[in-house]
């Protein structure tokens, strides 16, 4: 019993601690949020982290250098953003 409640809480936090991206590159939680703010065009995708799994709600941002930026998800900033990766993924999915 004891090895099972073990498992259950080391797969709970390797869930709460890293992710893998569709791209196979493992990144960190976000364990906290901030108010930086870059050009979008810098952007390259993002991944949304929420409660249970982690102690923080928020967006990631992956820029084009390969760096994280943890956003406030409510942000203009980041709704913005969100919107113009989504918009970006879009037009590459359906060319005209």
């Amino acid at each position: 019993m004891k090895s099972q409640c073990f498992s259950a809480v080391l797969l709970l936090w390797l869930l709460a601690f890293s992710t893998a991206s569709q791209d196979g590159i493992v990144k960190t939680s976000c364990l906290t949020t901030s108010d930086t703010k870059i050009p979008q065009r810098f952007l390259d995708s993002y991944t949304m982290q929420e409660p249970p799994l982690f102690s923080v709600r928020a967006v990631r941002f992956r820029t084009t250098k390969g760096a994280t930026i943890c956003s406030d998800p409510t942000s203009l900033w980041a709704i913005k953003s969100m919107n113009y990766l989504d918009g970006k993924k879009k037009k590459k999915s359906h060319p005209v």
